[in-house]
């Protein structure tokens, strides 16, 4: 009897700490493998969770043109809309932030890439011909900070791609820069 009680107490106490373990974990990332023990048994299985897969209408870098907005100033600030655009014949989706750096004339990278500010967004469908955007922020110059030569194009990776385009444009990151989630739209958030 006692055997039985030792046993049914051992199994209680290891699901008390897989649950344990398991609770107030923060599942931030969707490959993480979970763990199982079976009541009465010695042993753990860990299984892989699979992950999470894009989805048929992601938009690949092939599928989007992209542009520098409007800049708008203020508070020794400077706020400037990256803008992806749609040239597809059907819609297409992204989310998160894009990858973006500055680049010289021959295609030499300037300084840093941005840096994210924010959080991470919703989904934004692009329909043919539509946009979504993100926004650069830098401090403005004389503002202090020391400021990059100006670019004379910006290489951006859209969200979950590996390819880059590139982006005629001239830009200054004065003390770094950081660009915002994607949000539908030309004006940024």
């Amino acid at each position: 009897m006692r055997n039985v009680i030792a046993s049914l107490s051992f199994a209680v106490l290891l699901l008390l700490g897989a649950a344990a373990c398991n609770s107030g974990s923060d599942n931030a990332s969707s490959s993480k493998d979970s763990t199982s023990t079976t009541a009465g048994s010695n042993s753990t299985t860990t299984t892989p969770k699979t992950t999470s897969t894009l989805s048929s209408t992601h938009c690949t870098t092939g599928q989007l043109k992209g542009s520098l907005g409007e800049t708008q100033a203020g508070a020794g600030q400077r706020y400037t809309a990256l803008v992806l655009t749609n040239t597809g014949a059907k819609e297409c989706d992204l989310r998160g932030f894009p990858g973006v750096s500055l680049v010289d004339a021959s295609g030499k990278q300037i300084g840093q890439p941005a840096s994210r500010e924010g959080t991470e967004g919703a989904t934004v469908m692009i329909q043919p011909g539509g946009t979504a955007s993100a926004t650069l922020h830098t401090s403005a110059a004389g503002m202090g900070a020391q400021c990059d030569p100006t670019s004379a194009q910006l290489r951006v990776y859209p969200p979950a791609n590996t390819e880059s385009l590139m982006i005629t444009g001239a830009y200054s990151a004065c003390g770094g820069f950081r660009v915002t989630t994607l949000v539908a739209g030309s004006a940024g958030n």
